[in-house]
């Protein structure tokens, strides 16, 4: 198992842990990690008493493959998780229909809509923004804290590094090839030419890259690389991430809702993408 935190690991935590002869503890970039290597009847079990008390602390007790090998493939969300940024929100500010846009959104959080109606709804009211302000956007997405860092800790090791949003193709895309990712996937917006202007039409086309979606990126992932998914991680902050953290080995939620929080196996609560490197990687 391993703990990672910002700053100091408190002793009455890892006292918690049944007694072990192995165990390691370092400063890294985003904090001090512990990593110890014990035996116990029930890891879930452990788990939920560890994190009940954790607070800032992320704690992981990992089992299976992952307890002695790296992982070998990364998947990961992109807004919120990659990024610090809402890839619509800053599309809508632009459309100047921001205001309608968090409405969507409060709408789809109380469980008023499902993710594809709040896509659709949001989408719709970028209808007749031009395609050229994806150049703006984009400049204005800005990564994680620890992001490059992490990126550059799995490829150290050999891991594959990957994206699934969401969001919106035309910005993942071109983020994903400036950070050398191997895989990218999101909405496409649909365009046309309107009056020698290319324009969103307000319209997603193609397959929308929703929960169930997620979880066949990152098998389709890894099946195409001839990885495990056993030795696969899962990094996200929603709900829309779940069904990609019931696919991985391990599933890390990152600066989280309470229910993807609940739901992962590691949570990360501090503003460090790349303390998901104390679970991902031995």
């Amino acid at each position: 198992m391993s703990f990672a935190a910002a700053g100091p690991i408190p002793e009455s935590l890892v006292a918690m842990v049944p007694p072990t002869a192995e165990v390691s503890a370092e400063e890294t970039n985003y904090g001090q990690r512990i990593t110890l290597f014990t035996s116990h009847p029930d890891p879930d079990l452990l788990r939920t008493a560890l994190r009940a008390v954790a607070g800032d602390v992320a704690v992981g007790v990992i089992t299976g493959p992952l307890v002695r090998e790296n992982a070998r493939l990364v998947l990961m969300d992109v807004d919120s998780t990659l990024t610090t940024t809402e890839a619509i929100d800053l599309l809508a500010e632009h459309a100047g229909v921001g205001p309608v846009v968090a409405e969507i959104t409060e709408r789809a959080m109380r469980g008023e809509l499902d993710f594809g109606q709040s896509l659709t709804e949001r989408v719709g009211t970028l209808k007749g923004l031009p395609a050229g302000i994806f150049d703006a956007v984009g400049a204005a997405m800005t990564l994680s804290p620890g992001a490059v860092e992490l990126i550059a800790a799995a490829k150290a090791t050999g891991a594959l590094v990957g994206v699934t949003s969401g969001g919106f193709i035309q910005l993942v895309e071109p983020l994903a090839t400036k950070l050398g990712l191997d895989f990218c996937n999101a909405n496409e917006l649909e365009t046309e030419l309107v009056d020698d202007t290319v324009q969103l039409t307000g319209r997603v086309v193609g397959q929308v890259v929703d929960r169930d979606q997620k979880a066949r990126d990152l098998l389709r992932f890894a099946h195409d690389h001839g990885v495990d998914p056993a030795l696969t991680v899962a990094i996200g902050d929603g709900a829309n991430d779940l069904g990609m953290f019931d696919a991985a080995g391990l599933s890390v939620a990152y600066r989280a809702k309470p229910v993807t929080a609940a739901a992962a196996d590691v949570a990360v609560n501090f503003p460090r993408l790349d303390a998901a490197t104390a679970f991902a990687f031995a």
